[in-house]
């Protein structure tokens, strides 16, 4: 059992930016504008030896602007009821707030730890730091969370009250590094059901979801295990098109997912199931396929289907006119609302893993494509006196994607759709669902010498 850290305040007082920070990268969203964070964000830390998760929740607030407040609102009290130790945020710039003392009422009521801080403090007076001695949690420790300043003291104190409350539960320090069989981003347009998806999977309303669109912003994350294998979650913002895209927090979030699909080993490219494939789903493909990773479609909201032999073959159908750039990605139907086919999907991650991973040995290689150059060798696209040749092919090793090395004389001297029919024979031969290869012609160094 791990320790939890939970950073609670009101909206804009920093909390994005101190977990960053505490966790050593740039991962939640931080913008001036207030409610930017929605999700909880974990993410494992280390600090003075010490291992624990820390959580980025939204804001406290008091006044219900809807589902969707209501909804980050519960969120925050999930965050503050499963954690060890919290720390409780105030703005050092500003007079004290129904909102802060909304959370000061929130934490004074768990009894847990707190440790208190101002952020934002960047001078040394310490007069407004008095005034919010009034919540009963002692003066506030100032730190500056962009300006790093005071972070060391802070660490300190976290790490110090964490070694106390894990010797007052008898916890053993965490040793071992969890082992994920896979590590999963769902990704989609808007409004496709990724946060439905994931918190089914979850079975806790771990993601906030709302019908607005681009509810999700951050990169969320989660871990679960099925039939004895852990899985990686991410949940990603919805890949709007391109002249949709905003600038500050919806730029960011999309910069998120598309570092979340490029960190994934495998994607799945959540459709809805009500609608059709549009142009949006294909364009999400491209970014999924550019990155490298694994690819799973997945047909969500079949509930909302009257007939499911006759709609699933209408989608069979569909998907296969509308993605003949990629006719070898497996399908998965199922409904985020009731879990039906749910466990297919993990059946299916694990399979795209186990292609990802395949290798074939270079003779056996090496014998393969003598044959099929044999049968098929590549055309003359130039006045070169010399013919496009292929010396040997081995596949390389610790790639993204399985990666195929052609070391030919002359690389420009082949045609692209050379390119398609070796791709093609390469998985008529080996298979490799569910996987994009890549394959490099290389010239080999001699050849290139002698010009």
């Amino acid at each position: 059992m791990q320790l939890r850290v939970a950073l609670i305040g009101r909206p804009n007082v920093g909390k994005s930016t101190l977990f960053n920070n505490l966790i050593g990268k740039h991962l939640a969203i931080t913008a001036e504008e207030a409610g930017t964070t929605r999700d909880r964000i974990e993410r494992e830390v280390m600090i003075n030896r010490v291992k624990f998760i820390l959580t980025d929740a939204g804001g406290v607030e008091t006044a219900s602007g809807g589902d969707l407040d209501d909804d980050i609102q519960r969120q925050v009290q999930f965050a503050i009821a499963n954690s060890d130790l919290l720390v409780f945020m105030v703005d050092a710039k500003s007079e004290i707030t129904a909102e802060d003392s909304h959370a000061a009422e929130m934490l004074r009521r768990t009894s847990k730890p707190v440790i208190f801080v101002a952020n934002k403090f960047e001078n040394e007076d310490v007069t407004n730091l008095m005034n919010f001695a009034s919540f009963g949690f002692d003066v506030p420790l100032g730190i500056s969370a962009i300006h790093k300043n005071g972070l060391d003291e802070l660490k300190s104190i976290l790490t110090k009250k964490l070694r106390k409350i894990r010797s007052e539960k008898k916890l053993k320090p965490e040793k071992t590094e969890m082992k994920i069989a896979a590590k999963v981003a769902v990704v989609g347009r808007p409004n496709v059901g990724k946060s439905s998806l994931v918190n089914k999977i979850l079975g806790e309303k771990r993601f906030v979801v709302s019908e607005i669109p681009c509810t999700t912003r951050d990169v969320g994350d989660a871990v679960v295990e099925v039939n004895g294998q852990k899985f990686q979650l991410l949940d990603t913002a919805g890949i709007r098109r391109a002249g949709k895209i905003g600038k500050g927090i919806d730029r960011f979030a999309t910069g998120r997912t598309l570092n979340a699909i490029s960190d994934a080993d495998v994607a799945l490219l959540l459709l809805d199931g009500s609608e059709k494939v549009v142009a949006q789903d294909l364009h999400v493909a491209e970014k999924v396929l550019a990155a490298g990773c694994g690819i799973i479609i997945v047909v969500n909201k079949i509930d909302l289907w009257d007939e499911f032999e006759t709609a699933q073959k209408t989608w069979l159908n569909d998907l296969s006119a509308r993605f003949q750039f990629a006719r070898w990605v497996s399908v998965v139907m199922l409904s985020a609302e009731t879990g039906r086919h749910i466990p297919n999907l993990f059946e299916q991650i694990l399979a795209v893993q186990a292609e990802r991973a395949k290798q074939i040995p270079t003779p056996e290689l090496n014998r393969f494509f003598k044959k099929i150059v044999s049968q098929h060798s590549p055309a003359q696209t130039d006045n070169a006196k010399a013919p496009p040749k292929i010396y040997y092919v081995t596949q390389l090793k610790n790639q993204k994607q399985p990666t195929f090395a052609l070391v030919v004389n002359r690389p420009l001297a082949f045609h692209f759709s050379y390119r398609r029919f070796i791709e093609n024979r390469l998985r008529e031969e080996y298979g490799f669902a569910g996987v994009p290869l890549k394959i490099e012609f290389r010239e080999r160094k001699r050849d290139a010498r002698g010009k």
